[in-house]
This record gives C-alpha cells, sequence and structure tokens, in this order.
C-alpha cells in the first residue's frame, strides 16, 4: 500500500499543480494590467501658450479631448484690455475735440489777421494825412502864415501816425505767426 498511496498523492499533487497553473493562467490572460520590460509610448506633446497675458477665467475643454484649430480653449480675463480700450477711446475722443478747438482757433486767427490788416491800412492813412498835413504847414512857415508851434504839432502827429504804422505791421506779423503755432497744434492733435 505504501506505494499505491505515494502514486495517488505524486498524481493529486499533479492535479493540484495543474489547476494552480490554470488558475494563474486564467487570472494573468484576464487582467487589464500590461507590462514590459522593452516598451516604447509615444505621444503628441502640444505647447500652448497666449498671445496676450491675462488669468485664466475659464476652460472651455476636458482633459484629453480631441481640438481643432480655431476651438477656444480657455478664456483669459479681458477687464483690463476693456479698460484700456476705454481709455483710448477716450483719448480718441479728448484728441478729435483738441483738433475742432484748433480749427475754431484758425478761423478766429483769421479774423483777427483781417482786423490787424484794417488797423494797418487805418494808420497808413492817417500816416499819409499827417504827412501832407505835415508838408503843408512846413510850406506855409516860409510865408509865415503858421507858427512853429502848429509845424512842430503836425510833426509830432506825424510820428505818432509813423509809430501807429509800425505797430500796426508788427501787431499784424505776430497774428500771421500765430497760424503758425496753430497748424502744430493741429498737427499733434491729429497724430
Amino acid at each position: 500500500m505504501p506505494q499505491r498511496s505515494r502514486k495517488k498523492t505524486v498524481g493529486l499533487l499533479l492535479c493540484l499543480s495543474a489547476v494552480v497553473a490554470l488558475g494563474a493562467g486564467w487570472a494573468w490572460a484576464s487582467s487589464d494590467e500590461t507590462s514590459t520590460d522593452n516598451a516604447y509610448v509615444r505621444g503628441d506633446v502640444t505647447g500652448l501658450a497666449p498671445k496676450i497675458a491675462g488669468y485664466v477665467t475659464a476652460v472651455e475643454v476636458q482633459d484629453n479631448q480631441a481640438v481643432q484649430a480655431g476651438d477656444v480653449l480657455f478664456r483669459i480675463d479681458d477687464r483690463d484690455y476693456r479698460a484700456r480700450l476705454a481709455q483710448a477711446v477716450a483719448n480718441v475722443e479728448a484728441a478729435q475735440a483738441r483738433l475742432g478747438n484748433v480749427d475754431a482757433e484758425v478761423q478766429l486767427q483769421y479774423a483777427l489777421i483781417r482786423q490787424a490788416e484794417a488797423q494797418r491800412r487805418s494808420a497808413e492813412a492817417e500816416l499819409n494825412f499827417a504827412i501832407k498835413a505835415s508838408d503843408r504847414r512846413r510850406e506855409l512857415i516860409r510865408t509865415s502864415a503858421v507858427s512853429q508851434a502848429q509845424v512842430d504839432e503836425s510833426d509830432a502827429v506825424r510820428s505818432r501816425a509813423e509809430a501807429a504804422v509800425a505797430a500796426a505791421s508788427a501787431a499784424l506779423e505776430a497774428q500771421r505767426q500765430r497760424i503758425a503755432v496753430l497748424d502744430a497744434q493741429r498737427e499733434a492733435a491729429v497724430a
């Protein structure tokens, strides 16, 4: 009997070993885990960078979601950019207002130039009259028809008239030069 029981024991051990080997094979085949000691993993990695700086306020995609060109991935806080846009719009409006103001000043300046030209013509007419009066009195003093005081008075009127013409000419030139200043201000407003 010892031999028979030994055969039974060996047979039982062999059957048990076969069952264990079959169970281990089935467990290994049905597991989701794959391993290898010589594998390569390949993936596409794309770097993302916004054209502008800012805080991300919303993420519009999920992990591993397929995206196409033009898809919105993130939303960036635009409050700073809206404030800058409002400031730029205000600056443009202020420049347009300055431009309108300069144009109005140019029109006023042309009127002031016409006024200065009229004052110069008036001063020149006064000078012509003073020259004729002075020349007449100088002729009359030779015949003693007028006194020296009257001649001196007419010479003084003539000198005042010459000074008035010089002042009117200077005022006219100053008014004309103001146009160049206004043109520079207009160019600055346009820029």
